[in-house]
């Protein structure tokens, strides 16, 4: 008789949600990104993952000069070191990039910027991206 009540107590708590592990509650995520300054362009995905890390993929396309696009996650305080895609070229193909970011900490990597730079590094535009939007910056 015993058995029967533990597995029947069991089964109840587990139900209303008293029993067994605790669930993280975030899944991976494909967060789009893409803006432009002029006529040049960057976009492509951020994955988040249900993890620490964040994979940003994509392009980037040169109308005029040089363009570069660089990216790091933040969480809080604590930042990633940044990465960036090969130099665009006007004229050129577009330059793709593919780079993972990890944060080793409680909840990870949990915003993405991406900033488009001119060949004199100067910052041209910039946007911040979470899990639930993307967000120009200028």
């Amino acid at each position: 008789m015993r058995k029967p009540v533990m597995v029947l107590v069991a089964a109840l708590m587990t139900a209303i949600g008293v029993a067994g592990p605790a669930q993280a509650g975030v899944t991976s995520v494909d967060r789009p990104f893409g803006m432009a300054y002029g006529n040049s362009t960057t976009s492509g995905t951020i994955h988040f993952t249900d993890g620490y890390t964040a994979s940003v993929a994509g392009s980037v396309h040169a109308a005029s000069g040089s363009r570069m696009v660089c990216f790091w996650g933040e969480n809080g305080t604590v930042t990633t070191p940044a990465k960036c895609s090969p130099w665009a070229y006007a004229g050129g193909p577009n330059q793709t990039f593919n780079e993972p970011l990890q944060l080793a900490m409680s909840g990870g990597v949990q915003r993405v910027y991406i900033a488009m730079y001119d060949e004199n590094i100067t910052p041209l535009a910039e946007e911040v991206c979470t899990r639930k939007s993307c967000t120009r910056l200028y």
